[in-house]
């Protein structure tokens, strides 16, 4: 439904809480959570929207601004296992970034949060600039995450536009830790030329 709404810049699913957000204001700020479209993502999973899409960011090299512990690492986000997760240190604008090795036609971007801790813990990921790039100094603000988020969402992201890009990095823009389970880079089959 996101997808197909050149208005909508994020759509997210609490499993949790069994209820869908459909954002389609400027900063992702408005709100729905009709029965309908909670009904419309439990028939039609995310993944049957990557038909013509593949997945660019799994074990790309990632890093991050600063590592809670040894088995936190800015791998972790892209494993493929959502048990895992990546965590910094609580800090100002904390970060984190992979390198997809060229340049993509990227069309979306997943979040998955992490799937066990407290509710303040799943809460933490609020306040997100979701940025791409063709470099570290040349990154642009792909779309801003509000949140809170809950444990265990699921948050699709959509640029405004087309968006040909090798970096995708995610920043809090307050105070706090940052982390997340996994991160999804949907990008159509042919790089950018």
């Amino acid at each position: 439904m996101c997808l197909s709404d050149p208005q909508c810049c994020l759509a997210s699913y609490s499993k949790g809480a069994s209820t869908c957000r459909i954002d389609t204001s400027e900063r992702c700020c408005g709100e729905t959570e009709t029965l309908d479209e909670w009904r419309f993502i439990q028939r039609h999973s995310y993944h049957n929207c990557t038909i013509n899409l593949k997945e660019v960011a799994y074990n790309k090299p990632a890093e991050q601004s600063s590592v809670y512990s040894a088995g936190c690492s800015a791998l972790r986000a892209v494993d493929g296992n959502v048990n895992s997760f990546m965590h910094t240190n609580i800090e100002q604008s904390p970060y984190w970034i992979v390198d997809l090795g060229k340049i993509y036609q990227i069309k979306r971007i997943e979040i998955l949060n992490r799937i066990q801790g407290s509710k303040t813990t799943g809460e933490r990921l609020r306040d997100l600039d979701i940025m791409i790039g063709s470099s570290h100094n040349e990154m642009q603000i792909c779309a801003h995450y509000v949140g809170p988020a809950q444990l265990s969402d699921h948050l699709l992201f959509t640029c405004g536009h087309v968006e040909c890009a090798r970096y995708v990095k995610l920043r809090l823009t307050g105070t706090d830790y940052l982390h997340v389970a996994e991160v999804k880079v949907y990008a159509v089959n042919d790089s950018c030329n």
